[in-house]
């Protein structure tokens, strides 16, 4: 099977594959993390947010499906000198042995089926620390997924499927709805979205 666009661009340290700095929610919300949070960032890719949260001297541990987004993401924190634990896992095999204080996760929940990626969400839900966040992007299947991402693409989440998971949680910030982008090469995508931001009461 061909491998997704990301996996060529991830071994191309010129560009980046999604977009420079932190998804934008983390931009804006990051001043509501505790000094020195432990952080998970499930599946990282090149590393944009797990960088930005060691930059401002949080702990983080991230991990990704791919073993070229974890090398990128490795010699761009090494040359920040940023200390940073990336490796490369499948998310479906993950098992939590700690809790933390914040977990992100961008644009890759709806990539699992959908067993694996539900009960990745409770473990979540259960392994962080009662007034700890998680931030959370995935897709809708408000639209398809894009032809190149839907072979890789197993659990498109209906919309208003992901705040109802937190419905015990707080919400700080919800927003649904699509968007267009586009990726080293030219590679053009229309997508639909939802993301949150949660606080375990």
């Amino acid at each position: 099977m061909k491998k997704p666009f990301w996996e060529q661009t991830y071994q191309d340290k010129s560009v980046s594959t999604f977009s420079k700095g932190p998804t934008v929610d983390l931009k804006e919300y990051a001043y509501l993390l505790n000094p020195r949070s432990l952080v998970l960032d499930v599946g990282c890719g090149e590393g944009r947010n797990s960088i930005f949260l060691a930059a401002q001297n949080h702990i983080v541990e991230a991990f990704d499906l791919s073993k070229a987004g974890i090398e990128k993401a490795k010699g761009i924190a090494g040359e920040m000198n940023l200390n940073i634990k990336f490796w490369s896992q499948n998310l479906a095999a993950f098992e939590f042995e700690k809790e933390y204080d914040v977990i992100l996760s961008h644009g890759v929940l709806h990539l699992p089926e959908k067993v694996y990626r539900d009960k990745f969400i409770s473990e979540a839900q259960k392994n962080t620390k009662v007034g700890g966040f998680h931030f959370i992007g995935i897709f809708t299947n408000r639209l398809p997924a894009t032809p190149d991402n839907a072979p890789f693409t197993k659990s498109l989440f209906d919309v208003g499927e992901l705040p109802e998971k937190y419905s015990e949680w707080e919400i700080i910030h919800h927003l649904e709805g699509t968007f267009s982008d586009e990726h080293p090469g030219g590679i053009k995508h229309e997508h639909a979205f939802e993301r949150i931001i949660a606080k375990k009461l």
